[in-house]
């Protein structure tokens, strides 16, 4: 059992690897599996396809992403604090993986949904995200710190910036050497921050600067 977990793994983190490298069309089954180590035969004992490889390599980064985010959420912390740790974290796996998203962001999603494996791996990937904010916003009402506003929609609100900040990074024109420096990634943070918080009126949303550079 252990080594077909490993091979499985090998498999995995090399496929991640020759698609980060080359794009997911460009990419071949040969290939990921000589870069594994094993045989093409063995490959297919793991995975039906290389869209299957694909599929399952992007679940298990999303779940990860998931998981990490449910751990940062704690009880004993606002809303905002408690938002401050998911943007943080969120702004800086974006930096971190931006040339990961400019090849990915249009690849994946008609493949997702033309493929059936796809359909399940985008439920779970939902309801995962569910659970973090949920959690999120749980917390908050009970400590009365959110309106009575359905569920739902503030989980539809909160993903769209959540998105919308990955689109925003993964069509940014800087490469990896002209990376946004610590200042501007906190800007950034900053102006999300207050985006949720206030809204998008010159009157509420009254960004920090100071604060923005120096925390």
């Amino acid at each position: 059992m252990g080594e077909k977990l490993d091979k499985r793994a090998m498999i995995l983190t090399a496929a991640h690897e020759v698609f980060f490298e080359k794009g997911y069309h460009n990419a071949t089954s040969e290939e990921i599996a000589k870069r594994a180590g094993v045989g093409k035969g063995t490959l297919y004992q793991y995975f039906d396809s290389k869209l299957d490889i694909f599929l399952e390599m992007h679940r298990q980064v999303i779940i990860a992403y998931c998981d990490k985010l449910l751990d940062l959420i704690q009880e004993e912390n606002s809303f905002e604090e408690n938002l401050r740790q998911i943007v943080h974290f969120h702004v800086g796996s974006l930096i971190e993986l931006s040339h990961y998203i400019m090849q990915f962001m249009a690849e994946t999603p008609p493949m997702c949904v033309e493929h059936s494996r796809g359909g399940e791996v985008i439920n779970e990937v939902k309801q995962r995200i569910d659970d973090v904010l949920g959690k999120l916003i749980t917390g908050a009402k009970q400590r009365g710190e959110i309106g009575d506003i359905d569920d739902r929609l503030i989980m539809c609100y909160l993903m769209g910036i959540l998105i919308g900040v990955a689109h925003f990074l993964g069509s940014e024109k800087r490469k990896t050497q002209e990376k946004k420096e610590e200042a501007t990634q906190q800007r950034l943070e900053e102006e999300i921050i207050q985006m949720v918080l206030h809204g998008l009126s010159v009157k509420n949303c009254l960004v920090d600067q100071n604060r923005a550079v120096s925390s």
